[in-house]
């Protein structure tokens, strides 16, 4: 954290003196009512010893900062080290320009008193003192604060991540049943759509393997995930399944939760009774940055429910990279089933 602050900075320890040094030659000058003496004596060893001073008094001030910076940790008492600082400052600030002034202008200059050139160029820089140490303790304030949002962030988005593996690690045993069911129906009747089916159960749990350890998946490889579920269920209802994609091609890079639809479209499954009559069409549309899951439902009496806690992790898993969360609303008998789509650039958009 020491090495972002402004006093460790080269390029501040190097030009900052120098403008500042012109600037206390200026003030001097005003204090004494010889502003006209600046245009004859701008490069005059005056205002070369005044920028000297002010490397001089620069560096002193940011030893003094990392002296303070060893005694003091970031659990210490912070008014204390407030009052210790100034103080220091303040006593060693005057010690070592008093003592730069004396040896100037008694041993360059010719001076026999100097009570007026201490009490100028010592009032001038006990003020900058006070200010520089009052902007090193805002600047202190602000990246401590910082950095307590930041760990905070860190420690949110670990224990998110916690969950999410936990979530993507999960197989609904239900589903697992019945693409079984479905697959091995299908020996009996097509040796080779039952072949088909197997490689699309594993194109399923093969894309859940690989995004285990990935936050958020494109929209275009969630959507195929989609559809290798659904083709397996398809082969169950080929006259009552249907899924129709109007997503906009350029969406298609936008981002989703891994896993997502695929517990979406089991939801529906679980809970709509499927026939010829009942079909059970489901449509996916993009509209801004979010994405439309809908269908038009049929209830049935009994079903078995879809963990309402994987779905409590999704909603909490997209208020955290969104500003919104999963909405679902439902009109008449059509049911819309609403995402934020992400972006990989930056999250909370």
């Amino acid at each position: 954290m020491k090495n972002r602050f402004f006093y460790n900075d080269i390029a501040f320890r190097l030009l900052g003196p120098i403008m500042f040094g012109f600037v206390i030659y200026l003030l001097v000058l005003m204090f004494f009512d010889s502003i006209e003496m600046l245009t004859d004596n701008f490069f005059s060893r005056e205002v070369l010893f005044t920028i000297g001073l002010s490397y001089l008094f620069f560096e002193l001030n940011r030893l003094i900062i990392i002296v303070s910076n060893r005694l003091f940790n970031d659990s210490s008492n912070i008014r204390l080290r407030i009052i210790i600082q100034y103080v220091l400052a303040a006593i060693l600030s005057v010690a070592a320009i008093s003592y730069a002034l004396y040896l100037y202008f008694v041993y360059v200059e010719g001076f026999s008193t100097i009570q007026t050139e201490l009490f100028t160029f010592n009032s001038i820089f006990i003020i900058v003192a006070l200010f520089y140490h009052l902007f090193f303790f805002s600047l202190m304030y602000l990246n401590k604060k910082n950095d307590a949002e930041v760990e905070k962030e860190l420690i949110k988005h670990a224990n998110l991540e916690s969950e999410l593996q936990s979530y993507k690690y999960q197989i609904n045993p239900e589903l697992l049943f019945q693409t079984l069911e479905i697959i091995i129906g299908e020996l009996h009747n097509d040796k080779k759509a039952a072949n088909t089916l197997v490689l699309e159960l594993s194109k399923m749990y093969r894309y859940t393997l690989d995004n285990q350890d990935n936050d958020l998946v494109s929209l275009k490889d969630e959507i195929n995930s989609l559809e290798t579920i659904f083709h397996i269920f398809k082969a169950k209802y080929p006259k009552s399944l249907y899924l129709n994609n109007s997503v906009d091609e350029q969406k298609m890079e936008d981002n989703l939760i891994p896993g997502t639809l695929r517990i979406f479209f089991e939801k529906a499954l679980s809970e709509n009774i499927i026939s010829e009559k009942m079909k059970l069409e489901i449509s996916i549309k993009s509209n801004g940055k979010e994405l439309y899951f809908g269908y038009i439902t049929h209830p049935k009496i009994s079903h078995y429910k879809i963990d309402e806690n994987k779905i409590a992790m999704l909603n909490k898993a997209y208020r955290y990279y969104s500003s919104v969360g999963i909405r679902e609303t439902q009109n008449q008998d059509r049911i819309n089933v609403i995402f934020p789509l992400l972006s990989v650039e930056g999250y909370n958009e």
